[in-house]
């Protein structure tokens, strides 16, 4: 498991990185693609995960706590 706390996504070293744990991933898939498809592919994949990381980047769950108070506050 990947523990990635105080981990900020937004970063292009970081970038770098994530993009480095899925690149496995990546080939894996493509090897299911036709051989001319398989460039554009992979850049529509990278595409994708750099979108998703800037939303991920700016989504923050709440605490457990936080999420009860929530909870109990719709009930009042």
């Amino acid at each position: 498991m990947i523990v990635m706390s105080n981990f900020k996504f937004s970063s292009d070293n970081n970038f770098e990185e994530i993009l480095k744990l899925f690149l496995p991933k990546i080939k894996k898939s493509l090897r299911n693609t036709p051989f001319q498809e398989r460039e554009d592919l992979e850049q529509e994949i990278k595409l994708k995960i750099y979108e998703k990381i800037y939303v991920f980047d700016g989504f923050s769950a709440p605490g457990f706590f936080d999420f009860i108070e929530g909870i109990n506050g719709d009930k009042l």
